[in-house]
């Protein structure tokens, strides 16, 4: 076997580097196509984290010793979660899983009353963030078929006082909020690799034999 070579070291191109925070998030109540009157734009989230979660299944052969012969995903997730600071009643009733549309002349819309439903199949929707480099290229990630879930807590504080949300993918294999069995739960959209359309083709930044 010959002794190996490095090529390339380090970042492929800084351009293919984000910094900041998921700075555009919205819930669109019944799904992705959504009517504009259905989609709620919920402000800052700060510490925004997309979460893509697997757990694996290993098959193990019956030499000796024993290795691995197969690994295949036992279950796959799909969830966002950050602290919200712009607390009104709208995006708070999303967050806890109720309406967002709200008459804002009727005063006793405004009230929220936690507990007040056990389904939540009227409210579901998707939860779309994007997030924008400085050259402008944007990423987007997508939760078909979601509501807000996870504890809510408003505190006290002389700073900008918010509270948690959570969002969890759920299965949308029917497409009922713009899934399919293809793709269940969602998506991310990733801009191309700085230097070519392929991330590994020969005009990519990544492919380290690249001219």
């Amino acid at each position: 076997m010959a002794a190996p070579t490095i090529q390339k070291q380090s970042v492929g191109s800084t351009n293919n580097l984000f910094q900041g925070y998921w700075s555009h998030v919205e819930f669109r109540k019944g799904g992705m196509a959504a009517a504009a009157a259905n989609i709620f734009y919920l402000g800052a989230i700060q510490e925004g984290v997309l979460e893509l979660s697997r757990e694996d299944t290993e098959y193990m052969g019956t030499t000796f010793p024993r290795v691995v012969e197969l690994i295949s995903p036992a279950s796959v997730g799909m969830r966002f979660s950050g602290q919200m600071d712009e607390l009104y009643v709208g995006n708070l009733r999303i967050a806890i899983g109720q309406d967002g549309v709200v008459d804002d002349a009727d005063a006793d819309q405004h009230y929220i009353y936690p507990g007040a439903a056990c389904a939540f199949d009227a409210v579901m929707g998707s939860l779309v963030i994007r997030r924008k480099r400085c050259d402008n290229a944007v990423m987007e990630a997508a939760l078909y078929k979601t509501v807000g879930s996870g504890a809510l807590s408003i505190g006290g504080d002389a700073a900008v006082v918010g509270t948690s949300v959570e969002f969890a993918a759920l299965d949308d294999s029917n497409g009922d909020f713009g899934g399919d069995t293809d793709k269940p739960l969602g998506h991310i959209y990733a801009p191309f690799a700085d230097g070519g359309s392929d991330p590994e083709g020969a005009g990519s930044s990544r492919n380290p034999n690249a001219a």
